[in-house]
């Protein structure tokens, strides 16, 4: 039900985005599997509430992915972006709503010279939400979500994540 897997922030393969070699999860709705996908083990999906891979809830509250885009596929990415902000804007159910309110979405003003670095950031995060970006799109605009996906993975190079304790 998942549509990207993502890796803990240490493990920082590079590998054909946006779904990892490792994957347990399926493709968003609709999507065909990724060669060579691993069968699921239900492993990490015990972590969560049922159904949310863990990759995707941020339980201390707060949270970062950070997509590591082509600089060729920056332009494209950056329209992918607009319709997940307009997914964020019509989510009528009450969750994706509240979610929306803390979902912030950044590109980084360094400049390098391999990949843009585009952030998602959630402060404060609902802990049992799932913050998919392309189950978000699923939901809310699912004629889109494969064609979506495919320009994902042509874009994305890697993607980290990282959950936030708060300190102060």
């Amino acid at each position: 039900m998942s549509a990207l897997v993502l890796m803990p922030a240490r493990a920082t393969a590079q590998v054909p985005p946006p779904v990892l070699p490792t994957t347990t999860q399926a493709p968003p709705p609709g999507a065909k599997p990724p060669a060579g996908a691993k069968p699921t083990t239900g492993a990490d999906e015990d972590k969560a509430e049922p159904g949310v891979p863990a990759d995707y809830t941020f339980a201390s509250g707060a949270g970062l992915l950070f997509f590591h885009v082509q600089k060729a596929g920056a332009t494209d990415f950056e329209a992918i972006l607009g319709r997940i902000r307009a997914a964020l804007d019509q989510a009528e159910v009450p969750m994706r709503k509240q979610q929306a309110l803390n979902w912030k979405i950044y590109k980084s003003a360094e400049v390098s010279k391999d990949a843009a670095i585009f952030i998602f950031m959630f402060d404060p995060a609902l802990t049992t939400a799932n913050y998919d970006p392309l189950l978000l799109l699923a939901e809310v605009l699912p004629a889109e979500v494969q064609p979506i996906y495919d320009r994902l993975k042509a874009a994305v190079i890697k993607i980290e994540r990282m959950g936030l304790t708060k300190i102060r």
